[in-house]
């Protein structure tokens, strides 16, 4: 019994050193960094991975995120210059970079718990300020990045205060709300209406200048197409007495037998008391020629 005594106090305090030891190690991963508290004090902060010592049984290690965190605000009704309501979506991109000061404001060490608590309201207040100084179409506009820039600046003094850089935030989209949005349809919907019916009008007022040009050009083609017809005509008319009287001098005989066929044909169905020896009748009753005919000519 006395034997074994020695063996087990030397196999006790072999495991209570290598509890010791086991305890008073902790590993810092990367994406994280690990607070040594001591007695309720933060006695030191071990920002880079590696194998680190601490006190057993005595120091105790918080785990603080160290990979940048997003937080996305919900979905906000703010009001513009002018009065106005409009529906903000935003968020904001933040890393812890003094683990001692966050968890001396944060005692539960839990960025979620200082995004709700903390860093949310701030941030409302910011967005709210910056557009209440602008109009809508400024969020639609090149000062979109400066009103980022703007909100960016008004968190970051109270995420420094407790141990956090606010890295980038970022409007994603500016909204209507329903009622102005159906206003500015309607606003919208009316000037189309008023520009359309200004298109109309010049429409209209082409057509008038394009028909009345149109039937100006009629007016002229038809009169210049009636001046020549007018003077071929006349000049046809006196080509063809040109042509009779070169005709009736050239040969009075044949002249009087074309006109007396003339005659012919006139009266043709006409009721007439004539003598069958009157001169009328003369080329129907024999083709020898009568110088009498030369009376008739006359009298036709």
């Amino acid at each position: 019994m006395m034997q074994r005594s020695p063996l087990i106090i030397i196999f006790w305090a072999f495991s209570v050193i290598i509890t010791a030891l086991w305890f008073s190690i902790f590993i810092v991963y990367p994406r994280q960094q690990i607070a040594v508290k001591r007695v309720g004090k933060i006695v030191r902060v071990e920002p880079k991975p590696g194998i680190y010592f601490k006190l057993p049984f005595i120091d105790q290690t918080i785990i603080v995120d160290d990979r940048f965190r997003r937080y996305d605000l919900p979905t906000k009704t703010v009001q513009v210059r002018g009065g106005a309501f409009y529906e903000v979506d935003a968020f904001f991109t933040y890393r812890i970079t003094d683990a001692r000061l966050f968890l001396q404001k944060v005692s539960s060490g839990d960025p979620a718990m200082a995004e709700q608590i903390n860093l949310a309201p701030r941030f409302d207040d910011a967005l709210r300020a910056v557009y209440g100084r602008r109009d809508f179409s400024a969020a639609l506009s090149s000062a979109r990045s400066n009103m980022m820039s703007e909100v960016q600046e008004q968190i970051s003094a109270d995420a420094q205060s407790l141990g956090i850089k606010i890295i980038d935030v970022r409007i994603r989209k500016t909204d209507l709300t329903q009622a102005v949005s159906q206003r500015t349809f309607e606003r919208m919907q009316q000037e189309r209406y008023a520009v359309a019916e200004r298109l109309r009008a010049r429409g209209r007022e082409e057509k008038d200048r394009i028909v009345a040009e149109a039937n100006r050009e009629y007016e002229e083609i038809v009169a210049e197409a009636t001046r020549d017809s007018e003077i071929l005509r006349g000049e046809g008319e006196a080509e063809r007495i040109r042509v009779f009287r070169d005709t009736v001098t050239s040969d009075p005989e044949f002249y009087a037998f074309w006109r007396s066929m003339n005659a012919y044909k006139k009266i043709k169905n006409v009721p007439m008391v004539l003598s069958p020896d009157s001169v009328f009748f003369k080329y129907l009753r024999s083709p020898e020629r009568n110088d009498s005919i030369s009376g008739l000519v006359n009298t036709r």
